[in-house]
């Protein structure tokens, strides 16, 4: 992904922006493929891994898995490779298909485990280290942070997972809502970051399968704001975190009926410190109203345009390019390239 940087901007608006608009024909397109996709599972156990958004999306897709009796689990690549020796298949996620933990992890489960490799870029190491690799979207996401690349992983894994479970699940309802929410949430998004581009620290807050959608959420505001954000588990956020807040702190809840109580009560303890709060589908000082499936596993999906609209604007708003990943400057380019070495993510 760095060993290509992106076309450089100077104002709205960025790739990131334009990526996020054509996110529909990526999803059209990657449903397409994986329709086609002969997929074959080996052994009653389905393991979802990557890194970062691949795996935010992996997890959030197949989400549905955890209200079932089928043997589902979610593990980030360097911990699949590190501390466990899976058995049965593994849908393993990378937009570069180089990231370097997702292939080490895919080069060692091989040895006991069926690999389904997803990715943008047909050739790459994932590609060729998988039993059944898989080439998904109309083109690669060409900014930095990316967004696009979330919903053609998020798509692929929720139509693996209905393969490996027998559950039909209906794509094209959460397509239409990812539709409408880029449609009707980018105005509610641009004026909330106009006013809360003073903050400096940034909470997300999900629970159940919210909670993957909260840490993808703080990642793409890190990356695109380059302001300090943590995604947390709704109840874990009252267990340390409180003590940090201040007038400069954004809290965003990510709302759902199951939470909504203890929500409400996040939202008035806030106003005790100053710190403004975000509530997608509630009502707290900023509200973003979504168009939802009826489904909490499969409304994450369509949750993350507003999220992702915020990150952006309030990128715009502090005057950052949100393309880069700050690596303009030559220190965090450098930086990556010791943890990244070229030609490893």
């Amino acid at each position: 992904m760095t060993d290509d940087l992106p076309e450089m901007r100077s104002r709205h608006p960025y790739v990131m922006y334009d990526m996020l608009k054509s996110t529909p024909s990526g999803i059209k397109k990657t449903l397409e493929i994986m329709e086609k996709a002969e997929i074959q599972f080996n052994g009653d156990r389905l393991y979802m891994t990557g890194n970062g958004t691949a795996f935010h999306s992996a997890v959030m897709g197949s989400a549905f898995l955890s209200g079932t009796d089928r043997q589902w689990y979610p593990v980030q690549a360097f911990e699949l490779e590190k501390y466990h020796k899976p058995a049965g298949t593994i849908a393993a996620f990378s937009h570069t298909g180089k990231t370097r933990s997702t292939i080490d992890a895919v080069k060692v489960a091989r040895k006991t485990a069926h690999v389904i490799g997803v990715t943008h870029y047909r050739g790459s190491p994932l590609f060729m280290e998988s039993d059944v690799p898989i080439v998904i979207g109309d083109s690669p996401d060409l900014s930095l942070c990316n967004t696009k690349a979330f919903f053609d992983n998020a798509f692929a894994s929720m139509e693996i997972a209905s393969r490996f479970s027998g559950i039909d699940v209906n794509p094209t309802e959460v397509l239409d809502a990812v539709v409408k929410n880029l449609n009707h949430t980018e105005r509610q998004a641009a004026e909330a970051a106009s006013s809360l581009k003073s903050c400096r620290d940034i909470f997300v807050l999900g629970a159940g399968p919210n909670y993957y959608a909260a840490r993808e959420a703080a990642q793409k505001m890190k990356e695109s704001t380059h302001l300090h954000a943590e995604g947390i588990e709704l109840e874990e956020f009252n267990h340390g975190c409180t003590a940090v807040l201040d007038e400069h702190s954004l809290v965003v809840i990510i709302n759902s009926p199951e939470v909504s109580e203890r929500a409400s009560q996040i939202m008035r303890a806030c106003r005790h410190t100053s710190t403004k709060t975000l509530v997608i589908d509630g009502d707290g000082d900023f509200s973003i109203h979504t168009e939802r499936t009826g489904d909490i596993n499969m409304d994450t999906i369509p949750e993350m345009v507003p999220l992702y609209y915020l990150a952006y604007y309030l990128a715009v708003e502090k005057g950052i390019n949100p393309d880069m990943l700050r690596f303009e400057d030559r220190r965090y380019l450098d930086f990556d390239n010791v943890v990244f070495p070229p030609g490893a993510h």
